[in-house]
């Protein structure tokens, strides 16, 4: 394969999943308050995280939540941004790059927030709830199974 067509698979590729990541932002519009506030809920109680860990588990899941929102927010622009290129006669390669610059600057911006909120929380809890969530992790990276749910020991 050459080059330029490697370079134009990866462009129409990128722009092809910032597309699918767009459009299953928007599929799930409405639900994600009630959905934050349900995890929310079920990870403090799994935790037995305190008054103050579920302010900052709160706080984490509102900053995701406005990350998801502007996602949601370009996804429609983007849509018709993509369908012009396509339509073109010859694909412009440095506007395809630039609009998955936008998309990438856009999580560049909002990750310190997203990061500074999730080191917060996990830097709040304590030893046996920390152990909970790597156990967690470990469940969820093995099988495709509830992670917590399937845990009977609780």
């Amino acid at each position: 394969m050459k080059r330029s067509h490697k370079i134009i698979s990866g462009v129409v590729l990128s722009i092809g999943l910032a597309t699918a990541a767009g459009a299953y932002a928007t599929y799930k519009h409405g639900y994600d308050e009630a959905k934050a506030s349900f995890v929310v809920s079920y990870v403090s109680d799994k935790l037995a995280l305190n008054e103050t860990q579920e302010q900052k588990l709160a706080v984490l899941a509102d900053k995701v939540i406005a990350l998801k929102s502007d996602f949601r927010q370009n996804a429609v622009p983007l849509h018709s941004e993509i369908k012009d290129l396509i339509a073109q006669d010859s694909f412009n390669q440095q506007q395809a790059l630039s609009l998955i610059n936008e998309k990438t600057q856009l999580v560049n911006n909002a990750a310190p927030e997203v990061v500074s909120a999730f080191a917060s929380f996990l830097d709040g809890l304590d030893d046996t709830q920390k152990s909970k969530v790597l156990d967690f992790l470990d469940k969820k990276g093995h099988h495709r199974g509830h992670g917590w749910s399937d845990d009977k020991s609780d």
